[in-house]
Protein backbone atom coordinates (compact mmCIF):
# COMPACT_ATOMS: atom_id res chain seq x y z
CA UNK A 1 0.00 0.00 0.00
CA UNK A 2 2.87 2.34 0.64
CA UNK A 3 4.08 1.84 -2.74
CA UNK A 4 0.53 2.64 -3.97
CA UNK A 5 0.50 5.61 -2.49
CA UNK A 6 4.28 7.09 -4.02
CA UNK A 7 2.70 6.37 -7.25
CA UNK A 8 -0.55 8.19 -6.84
CA UNK A 9 1.39 11.24 -5.53
CA UNK A 10 4.16 11.15 -8.52
CA UNK A 11 1.19 10.57 -10.91
CA UNK A 12 -0.67 13.76 -8.73
CA UNK A 13 2.29 16.00 -9.14
CA UNK A 14 3.15 15.02 -12.42
CA UNK A 15 -0.48 15.63 -13.29
CA UNK A 16 -0.38 19.63 -11.66
CA UNK A 17 2.96 20.02 -13.95
CA UNK A 18 0.96 18.58 -16.69
CA UNK A 19 -1.40 21.12 -15.96
CA UNK A 20 0.43 24.67 -15.94
CA UNK A 21 2.21 22.97 -19.02
CA UNK A 22 -0.61 22.41 -21.01
CA UNK A 23 -2.57 25.72 -20.20
CA UNK A 24 0.29 27.77 -20.90
CA UNK A 25 1.03 26.63 -24.12
CA UNK A 26 -2.80 26.94 -24.98
CA UNK A 27 -2.34 30.63 -24.25
CA UNK A 28 0.24 30.43 -26.17
CA UNK A 29 -1.46 29.34 -29.26
CA UNK A 30 -3.75 32.29 -28.61
CA UNK A 31 -1.15 34.65 -29.06
CA UNK A 32 -0.61 33.57 -32.90
CA UNK A 33 2.42 31.25 -32.42
CA UNK A 34 2.60 28.38 -34.72
CA UNK A 35 0.83 25.18 -34.06
CA UNK A 36 2.90 23.15 -31.53
CA UNK A 37 2.52 19.11 -29.92
CA UNK A 38 1.16 20.25 -26.81
CA UNK A 39 2.66 18.10 -23.76
CA UNK A 40 -0.08 18.07 -20.80
CA UNK A 41 -1.94 16.97 -18.03
CA UNK A 42 -1.38 12.63 -19.52
CA UNK A 43 2.34 13.52 -20.36
CA UNK A 44 3.44 14.43 -17.69
CA UNK A 45 1.85 12.54 -15.18
CA UNK A 46 2.58 9.24 -17.28
CA UNK A 47 6.47 10.74 -17.05
CA UNK A 48 6.22 10.84 -13.55
CA UNK A 49 4.93 7.60 -13.34
CA UNK A 50 7.55 6.29 -15.67
CA UNK A 51 10.30 7.49 -13.31
CA UNK A 52 8.37 5.39 -10.21
CA UNK A 53 8.55 2.87 -12.14
CA UNK A 54 12.12 2.62 -12.89
CA UNK A 55 12.59 3.91 -9.01
CA UNK A 56 11.21 0.26 -8.22
CA UNK A 57 13.15 -1.39 -10.89
CA UNK A 58 16.42 -0.21 -10.11
CA UNK A 59 17.94 -2.31 -6.95
CA UNK A 60 16.75 -5.07 -8.61
CA UNK A 61 16.63 -5.10 -12.19
CA UNK A 62 18.97 -2.04 -13.11
CA UNK A 63 19.78 -3.11 -16.76
CA UNK A 64 15.52 -2.88 -17.77
CA UNK A 65 15.56 0.64 -15.18
CA UNK A 66 18.83 2.09 -17.50
CA UNK A 67 17.00 0.96 -20.40
CA UNK A 68 13.93 2.53 -19.67
CA UNK A 69 15.76 6.01 -18.65
CA UNK A 70 18.29 6.33 -21.91
CA UNK A 71 14.48 5.95 -24.35
CA UNK A 72 13.25 8.35 -22.47
CA UNK A 73 15.93 10.84 -22.48
CA UNK A 74 16.52 9.87 -26.19
CA UNK A 75 12.68 10.60 -26.67
CA UNK A 76 12.55 13.88 -25.17
CA UNK A 77 15.76 14.86 -27.30
CA UNK A 78 14.20 13.57 -30.21
CA UNK A 79 10.70 15.41 -29.36
CA UNK A 80 12.90 19.07 -28.59
CA UNK A 81 14.93 18.70 -32.08
CA UNK A 82 11.61 18.17 -33.95
CA UNK A 83 9.58 20.92 -31.78
CA UNK A 84 12.39 23.72 -32.37
CA UNK A 85 12.56 22.68 -36.08
CA UNK A 86 8.64 23.14 -36.31
CA UNK A 87 7.93 26.11 -33.74
CA UNK A 88 11.25 28.06 -34.48
CA UNK A 89 11.08 28.58 -30.48
CA UNK A 90 14.67 26.83 -28.80
CA UNK A 91 13.26 27.46 -25.39
CA UNK A 92 13.59 23.96 -23.33
CA UNK A 93 11.48 24.79 -20.16
CA UNK A 94 8.85 22.14 -21.27
CA UNK A 95 11.46 19.69 -21.91
CA UNK A 96 13.23 20.03 -18.87
CA UNK A 97 9.77 20.21 -16.77
CA UNK A 98 9.62 16.60 -18.38
CA UNK A 99 12.29 15.56 -17.75
CA UNK A 100 12.33 16.79 -13.65
CA UNK A 101 9.19 15.41 -13.65
CA UNK A 102 10.62 11.54 -14.30
CA UNK A 103 13.10 12.44 -11.75
CA UNK A 104 10.41 13.61 -8.98
CA UNK A 105 8.68 9.98 -9.63
CA UNK A 106 12.09 8.54 -9.20
CA UNK A 107 13.16 10.02 -5.94
CA UNK A 108 9.04 9.29 -4.45
CA UNK A 109 9.46 5.88 -5.24
CA UNK A 110 13.43 5.59 -4.42
CA UNK A 111 13.55 8.08 -1.31
CA UNK A 112 17.17 8.70 -2.51
CA UNK A 113 16.68 11.95 -0.77
CA UNK A 114 13.51 13.00 2.05
CA UNK A 115 9.98 12.76 0.43
CA UNK A 116 9.24 16.33 2.03
CA UNK A 117 12.73 17.73 0.44
CA UNK A 118 11.29 15.94 -3.14
CA UNK A 119 7.69 17.51 -2.38
CA UNK A 120 9.02 20.77 -1.81
CA UNK A 121 11.43 20.59 -5.07
CA UNK A 122 8.10 20.17 -6.55
CA UNK A 123 6.25 23.11 -5.27
CA UNK A 124 9.11 25.24 -6.50
CA UNK A 125 9.36 23.66 -9.92
CA UNK A 126 5.79 24.63 -10.26
CA UNK A 127 5.37 27.69 -9.11
CA UNK A 128 8.63 29.05 -11.39
CA UNK A 129 6.78 28.09 -14.05
CA UNK A 130 3.44 28.98 -13.34
CA UNK A 131 4.95 32.67 -12.36
CA UNK A 132 6.59 32.70 -16.25
CA UNK A 133 5.70 36.39 -16.79
CA UNK A 134 6.46 37.57 -13.77
CA UNK A 135 9.83 36.44 -13.27
CA UNK A 136 10.53 37.71 -16.59
CA UNK A 137 9.27 41.15 -15.79
CA UNK A 138 11.49 41.17 -12.34
CA UNK A 139 14.60 40.00 -14.10
CA UNK A 140 14.02 42.50 -17.48
CA UNK A 141 13.91 45.30 -14.31
CA UNK A 142 16.98 43.81 -12.73
CA UNK A 143 19.99 46.86 -12.70
CA UNK A 144 23.40 45.65 -12.63
CA UNK A 145 24.05 46.72 -8.86
CA UNK A 146 21.12 44.57 -7.90
CA UNK A 147 23.24 41.79 -9.14
CA UNK A 148 26.13 43.54 -7.43
CA UNK A 149 24.28 43.57 -4.22
CA UNK A 150 23.01 39.89 -4.39
CA UNK A 151 26.78 38.74 -5.10
CA UNK A 152 28.47 40.80 -2.08
CA UNK A 153 25.64 39.44 0.14
CA UNK A 154 26.66 35.42 -0.88
CA UNK A 155 29.76 36.43 -0.44
CA UNK A 156 29.40 37.63 3.15
CA UNK A 157 27.09 35.17 4.17
CA UNK A 158 28.08 32.05 2.09
CA UNK A 159 31.46 32.94 1.13
CA UNK A 160 33.48 34.32 4.41
CA UNK A 161 31.62 33.52 7.31
CA UNK A 162 31.60 29.79 7.46
CA UNK A 163 35.23 30.07 7.48
CA UNK A 164 36.05 32.35 9.99
CA UNK A 165 37.14 31.53 14.03
CA UNK A 166 34.55 31.00 16.32
CA UNK A 167 37.31 32.77 19.31
CA UNK A 168 37.13 35.13 21.43
CA UNK A 169 40.45 36.93 21.86
CA UNK A 170 41.76 39.18 24.19
CA UNK A 171 45.08 41.11 25.07
CA UNK A 172 46.14 38.12 26.61
CA UNK A 173 46.40 35.97 22.76
CA UNK A 174 48.79 39.00 21.26
CA UNK A 175 51.70 37.58 21.78
CA UNK A 176 54.39 39.81 23.23
CA UNK A 177 52.09 42.82 23.81
CA UNK A 178 51.42 42.00 27.57
CA UNK A 179 54.83 42.32 28.58
CA UNK A 180 55.62 45.30 26.37
CA UNK A 181 52.64 47.42 28.32
CA UNK A 182 54.06 46.32 31.64
CA UNK A 183 57.16 47.57 30.84
CA UNK A 184 55.45 50.74 30.01
CA UNK A 185 53.83 50.94 33.64
CA UNK A 186 50.67 50.18 32.22
CA UNK A 187 48.60 47.90 35.13
CA UNK A 188 47.14 45.00 32.81
CA UNK A 189 44.80 43.81 35.77
CA UNK A 190 42.34 45.16 34.95
CA UNK A 191 42.16 44.67 30.82
CA UNK A 192 44.31 41.80 30.19
CA UNK A 193 41.68 39.20 29.89
CA UNK A 194 38.68 41.42 28.30
CA UNK A 195 37.12 39.85 24.68
CA UNK A 196 38.03 42.11 22.47
CA UNK A 197 36.70 40.27 19.05
CA UNK A 198 35.26 37.52 18.10
CA UNK A 199 35.31 37.32 14.10
CA UNK A 200 32.97 34.73 13.58
CA UNK A 201 30.30 36.45 15.83
CA UNK A 202 31.96 40.18 14.36
CA UNK A 203 30.54 38.75 10.89
CA UNK A 204 27.29 37.48 11.75
CA UNK A 205 26.78 41.44 12.73
CA UNK A 206 27.90 42.58 9.43
CA UNK A 207 25.01 39.57 7.80
CA UNK A 208 22.50 40.48 9.98
CA UNK A 209 22.89 44.62 8.93
CA UNK A 210 23.46 43.90 5.23
CA UNK A 211 20.64 41.35 5.73
CA UNK A 212 18.19 43.83 6.63
CA UNK A 213 19.49 46.65 4.45
CA UNK A 214 18.73 43.99 1.51
CA UNK A 215 15.35 43.16 2.84
CA UNK A 216 14.26 47.00 2.71
CA UNK A 217 15.59 47.26 -0.89
CA UNK A 218 13.39 44.92 -2.10
CA UNK A 219 10.64 46.35 0.22
CA UNK A 220 11.07 49.75 -1.61
CA UNK A 221 11.57 48.17 -5.07
CA UNK A 222 8.34 46.21 -5.16
CA UNK A 223 6.11 48.33 -2.63
CA UNK A 224 7.73 51.44 -2.08
CA UNK A 225 8.03 52.93 -5.26
CA UNK A 226 5.04 51.38 -6.88
CA UNK A 227 2.65 52.46 -3.72
CA UNK A 228 3.93 55.97 -3.15
CA UNK A 229 6.07 58.59 -1.55
CA UNK A 230 5.00 57.89 2.30
CA UNK A 231 5.67 53.64 1.84
CA UNK A 232 8.86 54.37 0.30
CA UNK A 233 9.75 56.38 2.90
CA UNK A 234 9.18 53.55 5.44
CA UNK A 235 10.81 51.41 3.16
CA UNK A 236 13.63 53.60 3.08
CA UNK A 237 13.65 53.81 7.20
CA UNK A 238 14.94 49.85 6.74
CA UNK A 239 17.99 51.29 4.49
CA UNK A 240 19.08 54.32 5.66
CA UNK A 241 16.68 56.60 7.67
CA UNK A 242 19.52 58.87 7.96
CA UNK A 243 19.41 59.10 3.85
CA UNK A 244 15.72 59.57 4.38
CA UNK A 245 16.04 62.46 6.25
CA UNK A 246 18.85 64.42 4.02
CA UNK A 247 16.66 63.30 1.08
CA UNK A 248 13.25 64.98 2.52
CA UNK A 249 15.45 68.14 3.52
CA UNK A 250 16.91 68.95 0.01
CA UNK A 251 13.36 68.34 -1.36
CA UNK A 252 11.34 70.65 1.53
CA UNK A 253 13.44 73.38 -0.58
CA UNK A 254 11.48 72.67 -3.88
CA UNK A 255 7.93 71.70 -2.33
CA UNK A 256 5.21 73.05 -0.13
CA UNK A 257 3.99 69.56 1.27
CA UNK A 258 6.04 70.07 4.22
CA UNK A 259 4.07 68.47 6.42
CA UNK A 260 3.96 65.33 4.54
CA UNK A 261 7.98 65.73 4.53
CA UNK A 262 8.05 66.04 8.01
CA UNK A 263 5.55 62.70 8.25
CA UNK A 264 7.94 61.15 6.08
CA UNK A 265 10.97 61.35 8.21
CA UNK A 266 9.15 60.62 11.34
CA UNK A 267 7.81 57.58 9.77
CA UNK A 268 11.53 56.40 8.47
CA UNK A 269 12.28 57.15 11.95
CA UNK A 270 9.77 54.75 12.92
CA UNK A 271 10.80 51.99 11.05
CA UNK A 272 14.30 52.36 11.92
CA UNK A 273 13.26 51.80 15.78
CA UNK A 274 11.86 48.72 14.55
CA UNK A 275 15.37 47.70 12.48
CA UNK A 276 16.71 48.26 15.83
CA UNK A 277 14.65 46.45 17.74
CA UNK A 278 14.92 43.60 15.60
CA UNK A 279 18.65 43.75 15.72
CA UNK A 280 18.79 44.02 18.98
CA UNK A 281 16.45 40.96 19.34
CA UNK A 282 18.75 39.31 17.80
CA UNK A 283 21.72 39.54 19.66
CA UNK A 284 20.24 39.64 23.65
CA UNK A 285 16.41 38.77 23.46
CA UNK A 286 16.76 39.96 27.46
CA UNK A 287 17.85 43.25 26.72
CA UNK A 288 15.36 43.73 24.10
CA UNK A 289 12.82 42.60 26.91
CA UNK A 290 14.39 45.23 29.60
CA UNK A 291 14.38 47.70 26.51
CA UNK A 292 10.59 47.54 25.38
CA UNK A 293 9.19 50.26 27.60
CA UNK A 294 11.64 52.29 25.64
CA UNK A 295 11.47 50.94 22.62
CA UNK A 296 8.11 51.06 22.41
CA UNK A 297 6.61 54.33 23.39
CA UNK A 298 8.77 56.16 20.66
CA UNK A 299 7.41 53.79 18.22
CA UNK A 300 3.65 54.88 19.40
CA UNK A 301 4.79 58.39 19.71
CA UNK A 302 6.56 58.73 16.21
CA UNK A 303 3.41 57.23 14.11
CA UNK A 304 0.98 59.62 16.22
CA UNK A 305 3.76 62.76 15.02
CA UNK A 306 3.20 61.00 11.74
CA UNK A 307 -0.53 61.37 11.28
CA UNK A 308 -0.79 64.52 13.24
CA UNK A 309 1.45 65.98 9.80
CA UNK A 310 -0.67 63.61 7.47
CA UNK A 311 -3.93 65.11 8.59
CA UNK A 312 -3.06 68.37 7.12
CA UNK A 313 -4.53 69.77 3.77
CA UNK A 314 -1.51 70.19 2.11
CA UNK A 315 -1.20 68.58 -1.47
CA UNK A 316 0.89 64.84 -0.97
CA UNK A 317 4.50 65.46 -2.55
CA UNK A 318 4.54 64.31 -6.75
CA UNK A 319 7.66 63.15 -6.51
CA UNK A 320 8.63 60.07 -4.56
CA UNK A 321 11.51 59.25 -2.39
CA UNK A 322 15.24 58.11 -3.85
CA UNK A 323 16.08 57.02 -0.86
CA UNK A 324 18.09 53.43 -3.02
CA UNK A 325 19.71 56.00 -5.38
CA UNK A 326 21.18 58.08 -2.66
CA UNK A 327 23.13 55.20 -1.02
CA UNK A 328 24.40 51.67 -2.62
CA UNK A 329 22.71 49.00 -1.45
CA UNK A 330 24.99 46.52 -0.45
CA UNK A 331 29.03 47.57 -0.65
CA UNK A 332 31.27 45.14 0.51
CA UNK A 333 33.84 47.92 1.36
CA UNK A 334 31.72 49.29 3.13
CA UNK A 335 30.72 46.21 5.62
CA UNK A 336 34.54 46.03 6.11
CA UNK A 337 34.01 49.74 7.17
CA UNK A 338 31.47 49.18 9.50
CA UNK A 339 33.46 45.70 10.40
CA UNK A 340 36.65 48.50 11.47
CA UNK A 341 34.15 50.91 13.57
CA UNK A 342 32.42 48.28 15.23
CA UNK A 343 35.80 46.47 16.59
CA UNK A 344 36.80 49.89 17.04
CA UNK A 345 33.82 51.28 19.20
CA UNK A 346 33.62 47.71 20.79
CA UNK A 347 37.05 47.40 22.18
CA UNK A 348 37.51 51.09 23.23
CA UNK A 349 34.11 50.63 25.35
CA UNK A 350 35.17 47.92 27.17
CA UNK A 351 38.79 49.55 28.04
CA UNK A 352 36.84 52.87 28.97
CA UNK A 353 34.44 50.61 30.97
CA UNK A 354 37.16 48.77 32.68
CA UNK A 355 39.15 51.79 33.39
CA UNK A 356 36.66 54.82 33.67
CA UNK A 357 33.81 52.89 34.70
CA UNK A 358 30.08 53.04 33.49
CA UNK A 359 30.81 56.87 32.69
CA UNK A 360 33.61 55.67 30.14
CA UNK A 361 31.43 53.38 28.59
CA UNK A 362 28.51 55.99 27.68
CA UNK A 363 30.87 58.36 26.41
CA UNK A 364 32.39 55.68 24.19
CA UNK A 365 28.94 55.32 23.12
CA UNK A 366 27.91 58.89 22.49
CA UNK A 367 31.24 59.34 20.53
CA UNK A 368 30.34 56.39 18.12
CA UNK A 369 27.17 57.23 17.71
CA UNK A 370 28.60 59.90 16.28
CA UNK A 371 29.65 58.22 13.40
CA UNK A 372 26.98 55.42 13.32
CA UNK A 373 24.39 54.23 15.22
CA UNK A 374 24.29 50.47 13.97
CA UNK A 375 27.66 49.77 15.57
CA UNK A 376 26.96 51.50 19.24
CA UNK A 377 23.37 49.80 19.27
CA UNK A 378 25.16 46.29 18.68
CA UNK A 379 27.98 46.75 20.92
CA UNK A 380 25.33 48.11 23.65
CA UNK A 381 23.40 45.03 23.06
CA UNK A 382 26.09 42.26 23.28
CA UNK A 383 27.42 44.19 26.65
CA UNK A 384 24.27 44.44 28.60
CA UNK A 385 23.71 41.57 30.89
CA UNK A 386 27.28 40.45 30.57
CA UNK A 387 29.74 43.36 30.91
CA UNK A 388 27.12 46.36 31.96
CA UNK A 389 24.00 45.52 33.70
CA UNK A 390 20.60 46.06 31.20
CA UNK A 391 20.02 49.55 33.20
CA UNK A 392 23.51 51.24 31.74
CA UNK A 393 22.37 49.19 28.47
CA UNK A 394 19.09 51.45 28.22
CA UNK A 395 20.80 54.62 29.05
CA UNK A 396 23.43 53.79 26.27
CA UNK A 397 20.72 53.15 23.96
CA UNK A 398 18.95 56.71 24.86
CA UNK A 399 22.09 58.47 24.59
CA UNK A 400 22.94 56.82 21.18
CA UNK A 401 19.56 57.83 19.64
CA UNK A 402 19.62 61.45 21.39
CA UNK A 403 22.93 62.05 19.47
CA UNK A 404 21.82 60.44 15.94
CA UNK A 405 18.75 62.73 16.26
CA UNK A 406 20.18 65.92 17.04
CA UNK A 407 22.40 64.90 14.27
CA UNK A 408 18.99 65.01 11.88
CA UNK A 409 17.94 67.78 13.08
CA UNK A 410 20.99 69.74 11.91
CA UNK A 411 21.31 68.46 9.11
CA UNK A 412 17.65 69.66 8.43
CA UNK A 413 18.32 73.06 9.79
CA UNK A 414 21.78 72.99 7.07
CA UNK A 415 20.03 71.90 3.87
CA UNK A 416 16.89 72.26 4.32
CA UNK A 417 13.76 75.00 4.32
CA UNK A 418 13.53 76.58 7.87
CA UNK A 419 9.79 75.36 8.51
CA UNK A 420 10.53 72.02 7.62
CA UNK A 421 13.65 72.03 9.78
CA UNK A 422 12.00 73.82 12.95
CA UNK A 423 8.88 70.92 12.85
CA UNK A 424 11.16 67.59 12.20
CA UNK A 425 13.27 69.15 15.29
CA UNK A 426 10.22 69.20 17.51
CA UNK A 427 9.10 65.72 16.40
CA UNK A 428 12.49 64.82 17.40
CA UNK A 429 12.74 66.22 20.87
CA UNK A 430 9.53 64.71 21.44
CA UNK A 431 10.85 61.18 20.61
CA UNK A 432 13.48 61.62 22.70
CA UNK A 433 11.13 62.59 25.60
CA UNK A 434 9.56 59.54 25.02
CA UNK A 435 12.51 57.30 25.14
CA UNK A 436 12.93 58.72 28.68
CA UNK A 437 9.93 56.61 30.09
CA UNK A 438 12.02 53.60 29.75
CA UNK A 439 14.00 55.53 32.85
CA UNK A 440 11.37 55.92 34.83
CA UNK A 441 9.34 52.51 34.55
Amino acid sequence: MDLVLKFILAFVIGAVIGIEREVNEKKALNFGQKPIAILGLRSFSLTAALGGLVGVLYADFFLISAVITVAFFALSIVFYVLDSLSTKDTGITTELALIYSFLIGLLIISEIIPIQLTLALSVVLIVLLSRKESIKNIIEDIKRREINAFISYTIIALAILPFLPNTAYSLSDISGLPGFLEKLGVNLNQIINIELINPFKVWIIVALITGIELIGYILERTIGQKKGWLLASAAGGFISSTATTQTMAQQSKKSNSINHLVSAVVIANMVSFIQIAIVIGSLNIFFLIQLLPTIIPMIIGTLIIALFFLMSKEPAPESQTKVIEEKKIIDLYGALKFVALFITISILSKLALAIFGDSGFLVTTGLGALVGLDAVMINTAQAAGQVIDFRLGIIAFILANFVNLAGKSLYSFLHGKKEFAVKSTVSMVIIIFLSLIGLIV
